[in-house]
């Protein structure tokens, strides 16, 4: 009988600690289910322009061409990077970055030349979530010449100006 009855509570604790086993994987799984999703591109959102226009002004850069690159960023250490980083720095390096981190960051790049206006269509930017965009265009004068964009629906116009640009969103 005293054989019974301990086989018995060990029968018992044994149920209860597979449950409480149980119960744990399974908060496990899901914990890093949601984390893999961060890894994975799965945090921030689609750049979903539906057009991006680059228009020049006639007395862009000087009366010379400007480069201009729009940027998507993919993950929050390279949004850290860029934020702070200048037009004259990310033209110089974005190979090197593109390069060593090409998972964090794609980009678009044109040159424009005075009085010239370029319609870019939505496939352009088409990809992974975004957590960040930039525009960044390449003056000779001293300056961030970077605009941080702020939504990544509607339509994006960038102006480009004698020595400074400008970046609006519309619907």
């Amino acid at each position: 009988m005293r054989n019974c009855l301990i086989s018995e509570l060990t029968s018992e604790r044994t149920r209860h600690l597979s449950r409480r086993a149980a119960r744990l994987l399974v908060a496990l799984g899901c914990a890093c289910v949601l984390a893999s999703c961060g890894m994975l591109g799965m945090s921030g959102e689609k750049a979903s322009w539906s057009q991006v226009t680059l228009a020049a002004s006639d007395d862009v850069n000087n009366n010379s061409p400007v480069a201009v690159d729009v940027v998507l960023v993919s993950d929050d250490a390279m949004l850290a990077r860029l934020a702070e980083l200048p037009a004259s720095k990310w033209f110089v390096g974005r190979n090197d970055l593109l390069s060593t981190f090409p998972k964090s960051l794609r980009y678009r790049s044109w040159e424009l030349v005075p009085g010239q206006r370029l319609d870019v269509t939505d496939d352009a930017f088409a990809g992974p979530r975004v957590v960040a965009a930039f525009v960044f265009a390449n003056y000779p004068d001293p300056g961030a010449h970077r605009v941080r964009i702020q939504k990544f629906s509607g339509r994006l116009v960038v102006q480009l100006d004698s020595n400074n640009f400008s970046v609006a969103d519309t619907k």
